[in-house]
């Protein structure tokens, strides 16, 4: 019998252990309509992911579990594609974390708090006045004009801040790392944010120009920082702004480019060096594309988690060209006579779905001409514009077809351009462009650009098949 008792008390005590590892977080949310509150953890790039959700109850109170698979950083929020309504703590395995959201900040309440969860209040509460400008900007015509002074104002009084050391090692030395990035974060948001007063070179205060983008690159720390690689770039992006590189503007249209092959000096961490490679990837909207991307940035991949992360994008741009489906559509010309997509079975057709009152549709429209001249001796291939705008406004696209002498075959949807167009192909903004294989099939629903770099590479692979 004792010796029975003997065993069976171990695995009493290895299940209470795994017990104590779940982590309660509960409170209540006072800001604003939502149904749930989230919690997610820090992934791959600072990326968040969820690992638990709870309803609100009619009080507004919630309560979750989950067990951190290690102790770090964990983000409670509403969404994880949002700045707004979410906020950071620091989470052990075992940690409970008691916290009322407010209307505009929050607060830790109950006497279970961590001393760790204690410090990122503090810190919280010294940084407000920034992230109430930078992140909750809507409706308070905050500009630089008094958002530069404050955030003068607060680096002054950096010297000053005292951090109180916990006991616990792993969080002192992080939360280091991490009051640096939340300063950069807020003040890098406010740039990148509406406003009705924009910034010259000349107004941006020294902080701008004095950030060190060799020094966050040299380890992964930055990553550990919900939306850290995002950060990162922006931060990339404003200092090439604000310097005096003459770059600048290329280094804005091509940023893949600029940091990982031009400015070969500036990052040395390769981790990250292969995070921007992933993050900018989204860039390719086809399949070919996305083949010469990894030629020209394949080799910046080489973790493990980089590796498998691209398969699933190379397996999901396979798995949406297998899943081709016949479309036709019939829209008048000029003329009022109805053309169909039909009519040219056994051609590629290249579709710019736009508007006379479009100015990104204009701007296309040059890249569009030049391409259009260059394949102007394949007859296999046929560019076609369609219209939307609204069918009273049939002249004034007759007269701004001609004016703008727009070749290929030119169609106008009119008020069937809803139930036609943006319905069924999930149609949200303009210019759209969608190219149509030889046997009728939609290769792509939302093809590349004409000034794009992949265009015609695009165009190509469809006109062999």
């Amino acid at each position: 019998m004792k010796k029975l008792l003997l065993m069976i008390l171990p695995a009493f005590i290895c299940a209470g252990s795994l017990f104590a590892q779940t982590s309660t977080v509960s409170g209540v949310w006072e800001r604003g309509k939502t149904k749930a509150v989230k919690m997610f953890k820090i992934v791959e790039g600072g990326n968040l992911s969820e690992v638990a959700t709870s309803a609100l109850g009619e009080d507004g109170s919630f309560r979750m579990t989950f067990t951190p698979e290690q102790e770090g950083y964990f983000v409670l929020g509403t969404s994880s594609s949002v700045f707004q309504n979410r906020y950071t703590f620091y989470m052990k395995p075992g940690d409970p974390l008691n916290v009322r959201i407010l209307p505009e900040s929050y607060e830790l309440i109950g006497k279970e708090n961590t001393a760790e969860n204690k410090e990122m209040v503090r810190w919280h509460d010294f940084i407000f006045p920034l992230e109430d400008k930078a992140v909750y900007f809507m409706g308070k015509h905050s500009t630089y004009v008094d958002f530069f002074p404050l955030l003068e104002e607060k680096l002054d009084k950096l010297g000053s801040y005292k951090v109180k050391k916990t006991k616990n090692k792993v969080f002192d030395t992080t939360f280091a790392d991490f009051r640096k990035y939340d300063l950069l974060f807020n003040a890098v948001q406010f740039i990148y944010t509406v406003r009705s007063a924009h910034p010259q070179k000349e107004d941006f205060i020294d902080y701008y120009r004095q950030i060190d983008i060799p020094a966050i690159a040299r380890t992964t720390s930055i990553l550990n920082y919900p939306g850290g690689l995002r950060l990162f770039v922006n931060a990339y992006m404003l200092k090439a702004m604000v310097s005096d590189s003459s770059s600048a503007g290329e280094k804005r249209k091509n940023p893949v480019s600029a940091m990982l092959k031009e400015d070969v000096g500036m990052i040395s961490n390769d981790t990250i060096k292969g995070e921007i490679a992933l993050m900018f990837s989204g860039m390719s909207k086809t399949q070919v594309g996305l083949e010469q991307y990894k030629k020209e940035y394949g080799s910046f991949l080489i973790t493990d988690s980089q590796k498998e992360r691209w398969q699933r994008i190379e397996d999901n741009f396979r798995e949406s060209m297998e899943k081709k489906e016949i479309i036709n559509l019939t829209f008048p010309n000029a003329e009022g006579n109805d053309i169909s997509l039909s009519d040219f079975r056994g051609k590629v057709v290249y579709i710019d779905i736009w508007a006379t009152w479009c100015g990104p549709c204009k701007k296309e429209m040059p890249a569009m001409k030049a391409l259009e001249a260059e394949y102007k001796d394949n007859k296999d291939i046929v560019f076609m514009g369609i219209s939307v705008d609204a069918s009273k406004n049939i002249q004034k696209w007759k007269d701004f077809v001609i004016k703008e002498q727009l070749p290929g075959v030119q169609l106008f949807a009119g008020d069937m351009a809803g139930p036609a167009l943006s319905k069924p192909y999930k149609i949200t903004g303009i210019p759209r462009f969608m190219l149509v294989g030889k046997d009728g099939s939609l290769l792509y629903m939302d093809a590349p650009r004409p000034s794009s770099s992949e265009i015609r590479a695009v165009l190509n692979d469809a006109l062999k098949k």
